[in-house]
């Protein structure tokens, strides 16, 4: 099953208010040719925009609903609708401004099929500065009934004069219990709040995550950061394991990484305590030792080489991950060497 349908049928409560509010401003003639929702990973951001889209195109539509029995609606449920475009950008490439003219002319053109039509790009940070002019155009001069969606994590890397034509809907995480309690219906009952932490509160991202680990235990990526670190200082012939751990993700690896870090910090400066949601809260008895064996000065100096990396291997796709990871970690191991006190 393609990724973007896998929670096609999952329930999202936390998302209704959104949608019944959109629904009301398109009631009240109130509802904007372009749109903007921003929101973490896996908050179910093109979720929504596709349940948006469905009752725009939708021919009969409910009070509060789509119908899903038209024929609007089954081309639709089919991925075959001709008044829907979906662009996404691909993993580290730019969304270009011939990518948009073909949008845009097909925006021009009548409906095939209703009164609508409805374009919705994913990852729309990664627009060119030519293509986001271009959109802009489209933006200022809307035609007929169209509508644009687009999405991203957040709104800051979007150009000013592109904000100023969207009306921006942030999606908000629920809070833990509701969250609990949801994934609870799925069969998983979760205690360790540090792995909401860990996917900020994101439902899907989580639920995803969770039905992994139930297949595979070894995806369990923040407990394999601890095991790994421990290698790392106690058996150095693994540190090339672990950084080839780190490389298969480095952007969500590093992350983590650095939240490790960022935990010891913490307990350093709480009198050896650590809140109960901290990421690495499991593994509390290993960061106690740990905290030990490094300065104040050394987790701020670690801490801000992980991000320096990270925003460089995220930025230069060509670089060689692996050695940028191992000379990372040697740093980290050479920190370590020496128990300096604060």
């Amino acid at each position: 099953m393609p990724e973007s349908n896998i929670f096609e049928n999952v329930s999202t409560p936390w998302l209704t208010p959104f949608y019944t509010h959109l629904q009301d401003a398109y009631h009240q003639g109130r509802f904007a040719h372009g749109l903007l929702f921003t929101g973490s990973s896996g908050i179910g951001k093109y979720k929504l925009a596709r349940q948006l889209a469905q009752y725009l195109l939708c021919s009969n539509k409910q009070h509060n609903d789509a119908c899903f029995e038209c024929h609007s609606c089954q081309l639709f449920s089919a991925n075959n609708h001709l008044d829907f475009n979906l662009l996404e950008a691909e993993k580290n490439k730019s969304i270009g401004i011939d990518q948009i003219r073909l949008l845009t002319d097909k925006l021009n053109e009548r409906p095939q099929l209703g009164n609508n039509k409805v374009v919705l790009i994913k990852g729309a940070d990664q627009l060119t500065e030519a293509a986001a002019n271009a959109l802009l155009k489209t933006l200022e001069e809307p035609q007929g009934d169209s509508y644009l969606i687009l999405l991203t994590r957040t709104h800051h890397q979007l150009m000013p004069t592109l904000l100023s034509r969207l009306q921006q809907t942030h999606l908000h995480s629920p809070d833990d219990q509701t969250l609990i309690d949801w994934l609870y219906q799925f069969g998983f009952q979760v205690s360790d709040v540090g792995v909401l932490r860990w996917f900020q509160n994101s439902p899907l991202a989580l639920l995803n995550h969770l039905k992994a680990l139930q297949e595979d235990a070894s995806l369990d990526t923040r407990r394999q950061c601890i095991e790994g670190l421990f290698s790392l200082l106690y058996e150095p012939i693994n540190l090339f394991s672990f950084a080839q751990l780190l490389v298969k993700d480095v952007e969500q690896n590093l992350l983590l990484l650095f939240h490790l870090l960022h935990d010891l910090h913490k307990l350093k400066l709480n009198g050896n305590q650590l809140d109960p949601d901290a990421i690495y809260y499991f593994a509390l008895p290993q960061l106690k030792i740990w905290q030990t064996q490094l300065s104040l000065k050394s987790l701020r100096l670690l801490s801000d080489e992980i991000l320096k990396n990270r925003s460089l291997l995220m930025g230069h796709s060509a670089l060689k991950k692996e050695l940028l990871v191992n000379a990372l970690l040697i740093k980290i191991k050479n920190e370590f060497k020496e128990i300096t006190v604060c």
